[in-house]
C-alpha cells in the first residue's frame, strides 16, 4: 500500500457550477417537454414519463448489482472507480419519487389498459380478466413498495459498509459486503423481472415473452457501463482520478459494454426468433405492430443499428477500448440505442380489436426524448452530488492497491 501516498490529486469532489447549470438546464427541459407533450394528450406525456422514469431507474439498478457482482467475486479491479457506483445508487429514493407519476399513470390514465379494463365480449378482453388478479392497481402499488424498498435497503447496506472501511480499513467490512450481496443478487433477479413486467411488458397487458427480464437487464447493463464510462471522462476532465484510473480500467469498462451489448443483441434476436418461430397471436400481435409501416425502421432497423453495431464495431478493436474519447462517443451511442429501444416499446400500442392489431401512437411521439433529458438531468445532478459526501479513492480498502496498479 506504499503508492497510495504517491497519488498526489484532489480526493474529495467539488460539484461543478457549470455541471449544476448544464444538470438545472436538462431538468427544465425535460419539464417544458412533459408540460407539451401534456397538452398533447395524457397518453402521450404518460409515455415519455414511463420511458424517462423506468431509463433513469436503470442506472442505479446497473450501480448496485455491479457493486454486488464484483464483491461476490472478489474483484480487484474496479475498486478506484467503485465510488461511481455507489454515488449512482444515491438515486433510488428520487427514482421512487419519480415513479409515484407512474402510479398517476394507472390510477388516472388509460396508458395501462389493464388498469381499466373494458369488456367487450372478446379474448382480448377475456385476457385481462384472467390477469385481473395480478394486474391490478392495489397490487402494483404494494409491489412497487416492495421493489424501492429492496433495492434502497441493500444499496444502502453496500454504500454504508465502504463508508466505514474508510474510517478504520477494517477487512471485516468487505465481509459484510459480501454477505450482502449474495441474497441481494437473487433478490435483484427476482424484483427487476417482475418490476419490468409492471412497468414495461404490462403496456401491452396480453402480450408476453418469458425472455423479456432477461432482455430488460442486458439493456440496464450496457446503459450503466456507458454512464460509467462518461461520468469517469468527465471527472478526468475535471481534474479528477488522473493518476488512479488509467487506460487499463477503461479496457475493462469497455470490455463490459462491447459484452453487455452483444448480450442484448443475443437476447433480442432469440426473442424475435422464438415468438416468431412459435407463431402463437398473444405473443405476434407486439411484433406485427412493428414489422408493419413505419414502425418497422425503427424497431428492426435503427434498434439493432445504434444498440449493438455501431458500438460493437467501435469497441471491438484493442485501442479504442482504451481511448477515452472512443469510448465515450461508443458510450453516447449505447445510451441513444437504449432510449429508442424503450421508446420503440412503449409508444406503439398495439390492441387487438377484432383480432386485427393497429397502433395509436406514430413515430413523431420522438417528441418525447425531450422528458428523458430532464430524467438524466435528474440523475446526474443526484449522483454528482453523492460523490461529494465521500472520497473519491476508496485507499483503505483491502483491493485498493490491486486496483491501483491494474494492467491488462
Amino acid at each position: 500500500m506504499s503508492d497510495i501516498a504517491t497519488i498526489d490529486e484532489p480526493d474529495q469532489f467539488s460539484f461543478p457550477v457549470l455541471a449544476k447549470m448544464v444538470c438545472g438546464g436538462m431538468m427544465l427541459v425535460g419539464l417544458i417537454a412533459f408540460g407539451l407533450t401534456w397538452i398533447g394528450g395524457v397518453e402521450l406525456a404518460m409515455t415519455g414519463w414511463v420511458i424517462g422514469a423506468w431509463y433513469a431507474l436503470g442506472f442505479p439498478l446497473f450501480g448496485a448489482i455491479f457493486l454486488a457482482m464484483c464483491t461476490l467475486a472478489s474483484s480487484g479491479w474496479h475498486t478506484v472507480i467503485k465510488r461511481v457506483p455507489e454515488a449512482m445508487t444515491r438515486y433510488f429514493p428520487v427514482a421512487a419519487v419519480t415513479f409515484v407519476v407512474v402510479i398517476f399513470a394507472v390510477l388516472g390514465s388509460d396508458f395501462y389498459e389493464w388498469a381499466h379494463p373494458h369488456d367487450h365480449g372478446d379474448m382480448h378482453s377475456d385476457l385481462l380478466l384472467h390477469k385481473q388478479p395480478y394486474l391490478n392497481a392495489s397490487a402494483f402499488i404494494i409491489r412497487m413498495a416492495i421493489y424501492f424498498g429492496i433495492w434502497i435497503a441493500c444499496s444502502y447496506a453496500l454504500v454504508r459498509a465502504s463508508r466505514k472501511q474508510d474510517v478504520d480499513g477494517d477487512v471485516k467490512h468487505t465481509i459484510t459486503a459480501r454477505r450482502i450481496s449474495a441474497p441481494f443478487a437473487i433478490l435483484f433477479g427476482l424484483t427487476l423481472t417482475f418490476a419490468s413486467i409492471d412497468y414495461v411488458m404490462s403496456v401491452e397487458p396480453t402480450w408476453f415473452s418469458t425472455m423479456f427480464a432477461v432482455y430488460q437487464f442486458g439493456g440496464i447493463m450496457s446503459a450503466g457501463f456507458a454512464m460509467l464510462a462518461l461520468v469517469l471522462i468527465f471527472l478526468q476532465q475535471s481534474g479528477y482520478m488522473r493518476k488512479s484510473v488509467n487506460a487499463n480500467h477503461y479496457h475493462n469498462v469497455g470490455i463490459w459494454l462491447l459484452s453487455s451489448v452483444t448480450f442484448w443483441a443475443y437476447v433480442w434476436f432469440c426473442q424475435f426468433m422464438l415468438i416468431w418461430y412459435s407463431n402463437i397471436p398473444e405473443e405476434t400481435a407486439h411484433y406485427v405492430a412493428r414489422w408493419e409501416g413505419e414502425w418497422f425502421w425503427v424497431s428492426f432497423v435503427i434498434t439493432p443499428l445504434v444498440h449493438w453495431v455501431i458500438p460493437f464495431l467501435m469497441l471491438l478493436p484493442r485501442p479504442n477500448k482504451r481511448n477515452p474519447k472512443m469510448l465515450g462517443l461508443a458510450a453516447l451511442i449505447v445510451l441513444a440505442g437504449r432510449f429508442i429501444d424503450l421508446w420503440q416499446f412503449m409508444a406503439p400500442r398495439p390492441h387487438l380489436d377484432a383480432g386485427i392489431p393497429h397502433t395509436s401512437q406514430g413515430v413523431w411521439t420522438f417528441v418525447v426524448v425531450g422528458t428523458l433529458v430532464g430524467f438524466i438531468g435528474l440523475f446526474l445532478f443526484v449522483t454528482l452530488k453523492a460523490l461529494e459526501k465521500a472520497p473519491l479513492l476508496a485507499k483503505k480498502d483491502p483491493y485498493f492497491d490491486e486496483s491501483l496498479h491494474h494492467h491488462i
